[in-house]
């Protein structure tokens, strides 16, 4: 079992070395079964492990010894890790398979480098998840961001994608920062990087210390999910390719600040403040991002808001100790946001990569199997029974009204009025994009071509997922939580105790998301409520909207422009200081050198007068000093 969880590892290593090594011109075949194949190897690992039923930290070697000191390199395999790693080579495998054929435009050497880097990506992801210190969670940390970086500037000839990809670097880094030195601050106190060792050492009771560390992961996770204020990236990381878009916004990389608060649960549970504010960050977030969606018109870009959303959700779960209930919505998200993105990237795709919606309509007609594929995640992100959505969202609003204070209560609040605002931003992009008329501006006149088998059966594997997934965990009509019996291990007993009331203020509140999403077909398809007439009226609400609440702006006010004058200033007092210096010794040094080359005259009585000079020059001052 210890040579199958290096082997989780190993696969996806592999494969990005292969590719990135040794198939730049090779095989186009061979790079579209070793892109997803290792990563479909590592799901079978982890399958296996899952069947076995193994919890233990396997160390392999120690990798830093001073002393006392030591950091293993140790996988840490229990039911959480587990859980993280299902999604990840699961919906991950089914993306990449995907990939191969939305990709198959590319030339060979860009084919060959996408699966690389997707590859890398994937290894980062389980690096972070299944680490057993605080070490080698950095490592994993950084590589996803990394990974990420290459794959949002996959097409870096376009200074859009360039800037966006640049964007999400940056963010991260100050998020790995916070993290960095929240781990050093555990180090710092109780002496351990690994988990087993250090979790048992954290106090039961809140003090400044844990507040601290927990206040600087925090950091971390908020910009790794795109949480306010450090979220302004993710939209933008849409100039990545679809397949890139789905394996960051639904399974991978925006669920790490999930996953980072759920591990270092044993912290957050000895903090008051710190853990509040993960619950308020998730919430406001959840609210602000789905004010946003409903004004976009890049299909991708409501989706990727709708991803911010739903993590604030994730991030509310976790935030009052539902770290069950915040780990379903992370597996629902998955499920359902992976299907979206790429049953959107079939539309693009068959458009000619045309993302905007308004340029679409008349796909239910024309792309009939992407268009009920659609319309499952659809259902499942505005909260509609059955689908998976449904269920986790009734867990996570259903778990703050039962929490019964006021935060439980205020969270709850946001939580319903994002709930109804996702109804309907979810309708307006369906009714808008695939069930009206087709466009007079749509880039493709007639018929349009559907998605090929390698892309479609990924979609419909993921429908599939999204419609059925939710029995997992039926809590919400008094059934089985298989989820929560699961993780019940790593993250202990539920807290939270139910009254009843929740169920009903949690069933009202996603039959008004389904009100809502209804409502939006007579918003935008009958014209009952004429949105001309809306914006008439509120002209002022949509461009702060559509302007993203000036977050974009207010950064370039107070950090950009600063800095590019700073950078402006020094730049010229370098080249008046330091260059000019540097020119002026140069040109002294040539001057002086000008003059002494006039001796060099080539004749040699010239020399031997020179040469008779300077020995009488000697001699005079040899006897001078002996004389004296």
């Amino acid at each position: 079992m210890q040579a199958l969880a290096l082997a989780i590892l190993l696969f996806p290593a592999a494969g990005g070395i292969f590719l990135g090594v040794f198939n730049w011109r090779g095989s186009r075949l061979l790079t579209a079964m070793v892109g997803p194949g290792v990563i479909w190897a590592a799901f079978v690992c982890v399958l296996i492990l899952l069947g076995n039923n193994v919890d233990q930290d396997f160390t392999y070697w120690t990798w830093i010894r001073a002393g006392s000191f030591e950091v293993p390199f140790d996988i840490l395999i229990d039911h959480l890790s587990l859980f993280m790693c299902l999604v990840i080579t699961g919906v991950g495998g089914l993306i990449v398979t995907y990939a191969v054929g939305y990709m198959e435009h590319e030339t060979d050497g860009s084919y060959a480098r996408f699966f690389c880097y997707m590859d890398v990506f994937v290894l980062a992801m389980l690096i972070l998840v299944l680490a057993g210190n605080t070490v080698f969670l950095i490592v994993g940390w950084a590589g996803v961001g990394l990974s990420s970086y290459l794959l949002i500037g996959f097409y870096y000839w376009r200074r859009s994608a360039v800037i966006a990809a640049r964007k999400a670097f940056v963010m991260n880094v100050i998020g790995d920062i916070g993290m960095i030195l929240g781990a050093f601050v555990l180090f710092v106190s109780y002496h351990q990087v690994v988990y087993l060792k250090l979790f048992p050492a954290l106090p039961h009771t809140p003090d400044a210390t844990t507040e601290l560390a927990a206040f600087l992961l925090l950091v971390g996770g908020i910009a790794k999910s795109a949480q306010l204020p450090l979220h302004t990236w993710l939209p933008d990381a849409m100039e990545g390719p679809t397949p890139v878009s789905a394996l960051i916004h639904a399974a991978t990389m925006v669920t790490a600040g999930v996953y980072l608060v759920a591990r270092f649960h044993p912290l957050y549970d000895a903090t008051i403040y710190a853990h509040a504010a993960v619950a308020i960050i998730g919430a406001v977030t959840a609210l602000f991002a789905a004010s946003i969606a409903l004004v976009q018109t890049d299909i991708k870009r409501v989706l990727a808001y709708s991803t911010m959303s739903q993590i604030g959700y994730m991030f509310l779960a976790v935030g009052i100790g539902a770290y069950s209930a915040g780990l379903f919505h992370l597996l629902s998200h998955a499920f359902f946001k992976a299907l979206l993105f790429m049953a959107a990237g079939n539309v693009i795709h068959a458009l000619h990569d045309d993302q905007d919606m308004r340029h679409y309509g008349g796909l239910w007609h024309d792309m009939r199997r992407s268009s009920v594929t659609f319309l499952a995640g659809s259902l499942s992100l505005a909260g509609i029974i059955p689908f998976v959505g449904f269920f986790s969202k009734e867990n996570v609003l259903g778990e703050a009204f039962s929490r019964g204070d006021g935060l439980g209560y205020a969270v709850w609040f946001i939580g319903f009025v994002t709930a109804v605002l996702t109804g309907f931003y979810t309708g307006r992009m369906w009714w808008f994009a695939f069930w009206r008329p087709a466009s007079e501006e749509r880039p493709v006149a007639g018929h349009l071509h559907e998605a090929p088998l390698v892309m479609l059966v990924p979609v419909a594997v993921l429908a599939v997922l999204t419609t059925v997934g939710g029995f997992l965990q039926i809590k919400a009509i008094g059934g089985w939580a298989l989820v929560d019996d699961f993780l019940k291990p790593v993250l202990g007993e539920e807290r939270i105790r139910t009254n009843g009331l929740e169920y009903l203020a949690t069933v009202l509140t996603l039959v008004l998301a389904a009100l809502a999403f209804a409502a939006a077909y007579n918003f935008w398809i009958r014209g009952t409520w004429s949105p001309a007439g809306w914006r008439a009226r509120y002209g002022w609400g949509a461009r702060v909207l559509e302007r993203k609440y000036y977050f974009d702006e207010l950064y370039d006010w107070a950090f950009v422009r600063p800095l590019d004058r700073l950078a402006g200033f020094t730049d010229r007092e370098d080249r008046s200081l330091i260059d000019t210096g540097a020119v002026d010794v140069g040109a002294y040094t040539e001057r002086g050198a000008g003059a002494l080359s006039l001796t060099q005259t080539g004749f040699l009585r010239s020399y031997v007068l020179v040469f008779v000079a300077g020995v009488v020059i000697a001699a005079v001052l040899v006897l001078w000093r002996a004389s004296s």
